[in-house]
C-alpha cells in the first residue's frame, strides 16, 4: 500500500517534539523512509507538493464511541463503517471502536461488525475494539445503563475472551470482587487492562497495577475523590491516577467535560503520560436537540456535548480528536508537537502500537494534512492520500 517513492514538501513537518520547516518526508512503500531538508532530497525521488500547511502523523482515538448519528453499540454493519469513515475524514487513522458497557450478547453483535473491519483497506487502523464494561461500579457508572453492570467474579470474564482477537482494551472498576484476576486474565491475552468508572480507593487501582493494569480512561469522569474515615482522609481514583507513577491517562479535552483548570492539573500531574481521546458518540457531527441512541439508550447534544435526556450527566462528547487540539493548546499554553503527540504518540504508545502514531523511520505513513489554522485538509494512510490531488 502507497507510492512507490516519492518526497512530500510544503508544509510544516509536526515530530513528537519538535515542528519542522524546510523540511520533506519520504515515503516508501507505504512506510516513512526518511525526513531530510528539502534541499537534500535524492534527484532520483518524485517530489509531490502539499502546499502550505501543517503535516502531522495520524491521529491515533483509544476511546470513541461513533460519530455521524452511527456508533459502535447498537448499529448494523453499514452503520460502523459509516462512523470510522467519518473519523477517518477527521484525521483518525488509527481507532479503538468503543462499545459503552451492554449485555453480553450485544458485546459479542458488536465484536463481530468490528473483527469485519479490521484490515479493510481505506478504513482506520483497527487494532481492536475497547470494552467499557461491563465490570463498573453503580456509583460512578455516569450515563451507562445500570441494568448491564456486572461483577469480574461473575463468570462472564472467559465468554468476553472467546473473542480475544478483536478485543485490544477493557476498562473496569479495580475495586471489584475479581478485578484482580481479570487483570491477569487480560494481560496474559496481550489486551490493555484500563481502569474507569470506579468508587475504589486509590490502593485498587495500585494493586491492579502491580498485576499488569497500564491505563486510565477519561481522568475525572466516572472516578470517585478522597473521602474520609473519622479524621482519615484515603484518596479515591481522581488522586490515586494524578498521583500515579506509569500509568497512561486519558482526558476528554472537548472544553465541557473538564474546565481549563482540571485539564492543567492533569497536565502537570501527567505530562508525557497524558492522552487525548474524544469519547465520541454518535452524537458527532449533530446539532443541538439532535437525539442519538448508544447502547439501547437515547441521548440528546445540548451545548456541543452529549448529554442524558434530563440533562443530569454528561453522555459522552460531540467532538472529534482533531478539534480538540487548540483547545488543549489553548487550555494548557503549550505548543503544536506536545499536543498533536496527545493525539498520537501517547495513546498509540499506550495501546502498545510502535507503528503508529510519529512521523518516524519505518513507522506506517499515516498523515494529516492540516491547514494552518488546525483544520483537517487530507489524510493519508500508509501513503495513499484520501483527496488524490494533493
Amino acid at each position: 500500500m502507497g507510492s512507490l517513492w516519492e518526497a512530500l514538501t510544503g508544509p510544516d513537518v509536526v515530530l513528537e517534539d519538535a515542528v519542522l520547516q524546510g523540511h520533506a518526508v519520504i515515503v516508501k512503500d507505504g512506510l516513512f523512509d526518511a525526513i531530510v531538508p528539502v534541499g537534500h532530497v535524492p534527484s532520483s525521488v518524485p517530489i509531490r507538493d502539499l502546499g502550505s500547511g501543517l503535516l502531522t502523523p495520524g491521529l491515533v482515538d483509544i476511546h470513541s464511541h461513533g460519530a455521524a448519528g452511527c456508533g459502535f453499540s447498537g448499529s448494523d454493519a453499514a452503520g460502523y463503517r459509516t462512523a470510522v469513515t467519518r473519523l477517518l475524514d477527521a484525521g483518525v487513522t488509527t481507532v479503538l471502536p468503543t462499545l459503552a458497557s451492554a449485555s453480553l450478547a450485544s458485546f459479542e453483535q458488536s465484536l463481530d461488525y468490528i473483527s469485519g473491519l479490521q484490515d479493510v483497506a481505506g478504513l482506520p487502523r483497527i487494532p481492536g475494539a475497547h470494552l467499557e464494561g461491563p465490570y463498573f461500579a453503580p456509583a460512578q457508572r455516569g450515563a451507562l445503563d445500570a441494568t448491564s453492570l456486572r461483577r469480574p467474579d461473575d463468570g462472564t470474564v472467559e465468554r468476553l475472551l472467546e473473542h480475544r482477537d478483536a478485543i485490544r482494551m477493557v476498562s473496569f472498576a479495580p475495586e471489584l470482587p475479581g478485578a484482580l484476576r481479570l487483570t491477569e486474565q487480560l494481560v496474559d491475552n496481550g489486551i490493555v487492562a484500563a481502569a474507569g468508572h470506579s468508587d475504589g480507593r486509590d490502593e485498587d487501582l495500585y494493586a491492579c497495577q502491580r498485576a499488569g493494569l497500564s491505563h486510565v480512561i477519561h481522568i475525572f469522569s466516572g472516578q470517585s475523590t478522597t473521602v474520609r474515615h473519622g479524621p482519615w482522609r484515603r484518596p479515591g481514583m481522581v488522586e490515586g491516577s494524578l498521583a500515579s507513577s506509569g500509568l497512561t491517562v486519558e482526558m476528554i479535552a472537548d472544553g465541557k467535560h473538564l474546565p481549563a483548570t482540571l485539564m492543567k492539573i492533569a497536565y502537570r500531574c501527567l505530562a508525557g503520560r497524558l492522552c487525548l481521546v474524544s469519547d465520541s458518540t454518535p452524537g458527532a457531527g449533530l446539532g443541538d436537540g439532535a437525539r442519538y441512541n448508544l447502547a439501547g439508550k437515547e441521548y440528546v447534544v445540548v451545548d456541543g456535548v452529549g448529554m442524558t435526556l434530563d440533562q443530569k450527566a454528561f453522555a459522552g462528547s460531540t467532538t472529534l480528536i482533531s478539534d480538540m487540539i487548540p483547545i488543549t493548546m489553548a487550555s494548557l499554553g503549550i505548543g503544536l508537537a506536545e499536543a498533536v503527540a496527545m493525539a498520537s504518540s501517547v495513546p498509540a504508545r499506550a495501546m502498545g502500537l510502535h507503528d503508529v502514531g510519529r512521523i518516524s523511520v519505518g513507522a506506517k505513513a499515516d498523515l494529516v494534512l492540516f491547514d494552518t489554522d488546525l483544520k483537517v485538509r487530507n489524510v493519508a494512510l500508509g501513503g495513499e492520500w484520501r483527496i488524490t490531488n494533493q
